[in-house]
């Protein structure tokens, strides 16, 4: 698996995903990566769903 791109902001900031790893990056370089799984990324994800909703409520 090769790494992709999930998030990209537009003042630099990437969230990426691949070989194991779910890896955010700041616009100076700095990075943290987390290993997750294939059930972890169904689990973000489900999360991430479900809080955009809630926030989409709110506003």
């Amino acid at each position: 698996m090769s790494t992709a791109t999930i998030y990209a902001h537009p003042d630099g900031h990437e969230i990426t995903v691949g070989y194991g790893l779910l890896t955010a990056c700041t616009s100076d370089g700095t990075a943290v990566s987390l290993p997750i799984g294939p059930d972890g990324l169904r689990d973000v994800a489900a999360k991430l769903l479900a809080l955009a909703a809630e926030v989409e409520v709110q506003s």
